[in-house]
């Protein structure tokens, strides 16, 4: 072992401290004592072997409580190792997912809600509590979730989540979206001419059933051309409407009919963007049997989640 303050090699062990029974040393030349340097995630005692455990545990759909029981560490703790963890996983978004050229990008919008849902939430209350909305685009070919966003749905949250794809792609490629009429003039803004954009009018039938939890069954889609001359049979949402469906089975407080809903807006901001990164650069997509970074090309191979902590 080598001293850390004098560099010489002629330190020997010096006992144990802490409940870890952490390996203490004492260097016979300069007489300083120090413990065994060990890898640290932030300013977290937990060590980033179980962190990365913890995390797992989260990505794959289980909530806060139960991950606690399963652990031991206290959910406050969890939180914590969340919030740390999703800090280092925008880190790597920012870095990595840059100047991608897609050909074929779609665009939607996915439903969840902070605290209290809409209709109970009373007067006084944050503005931050209530419905809101996580914003997601694809790159239809490498799967590769290119943007989030996380807001409600208004015009000023559309031009955010279409700034923000605008900037991490290059060049001319096809976009589709839902008939919501704020990405109009959003993708007017941002992209000008040089973007083929559709949107996708979804037709529903009426529900009849009494107690019927969600939406009515799809009876016709009609595509509408608003910028560019985009390809008619590519004017689709089913990749980003699938993967809508991951988020949901993996970020337990976004599963429909659940308890485990986020109390914080800055919570469901971590796990969103923490779960981006996972699905980009550690799962491997079914498909394409290759994780999406991979297929885009931003690396090559599949992360593991203590790589993704460490990659920043």
């Amino acid at each position: 072992m080598t001293c850390i303050r004098c560099t010489h090699g002629t330190c020997r062990k010096f006992g144990y401290y802490g409940k870890r029974r952490i390996q203490r040393w004492r260097c016979q030349s300069c007489r300083a004592t120090f413990s065994t340097p060990a890898p640290k995630l932030g300013t977290h005692y937990t060590d980033p072997e179980t962190a990365a455990k913890v995390l797992a545990l989260m990505l794959e759909g289980m909530s806060v409580r139960a991950i606690s029981r399963f652990t031991g560490l206290h959910k406050h703790t969890i939180l914590s190792l969340m919030l740390t963890a999703s800090e280092k996983a925008r880190q790597v978004l920012n870095a990595k997912v840059q100047n991608i050229s897609p050909r074929f990008v779609q665009l939607d919008e996915m439903w969840g809600y902070v605290h209290t849902r809409e209709p109970n939430l009373n007067e006084g209350d944050p503005d931050e509590w209530g419905s809101t909305m996580i914003w997601l685009a694809i790159d239809s070919e490498t799967k590769l979730l290119i943007s989030h966003h996380i807001g409600t749905r208004n015009g000023v949250n559309a031009h955010a989540f279409v700034c923000d794809l605008r900037k991490r792609t290059d060049g001319r490629y096809q976009v589709t979206s839902d008939q919501y009429n704020g990405y109009v003039g959003a993708m007017r803004e941002h992209f000008g001419q040089n973007v083929d954009f559709g949107q996708l009018h979804k037709i529903y039938g009426r529900i009849n059933t009494d107690g019927w939890y969600g939406g009515g069954q799809v009876v016709g889609a009609v595509p509408h051309v608003k910028i560019g001359r985009p390809d008619w049979s590519r004017i689709s949402t089913s990749h980003i409407e699938r993967a809508n469906l991951s988020v949901r089975m993996h970020l337990r407080r976004l599963t429909r009919l659940t308890n485990a809903f986020s109390k914080k807006l800055s919570n469901l901001q971590a796990a969103v963007t923490l779960y981006v990164a996972f699905y980009n650069f550690c799962r491997v997509h079914q498909t394409l049997k290759a994780t999406p970074a991979q297929a885009a090309g931003l690396t090559d191979h599949a992360w593991t989640i203590a790589e993704l902590l460490g990659a920043a």
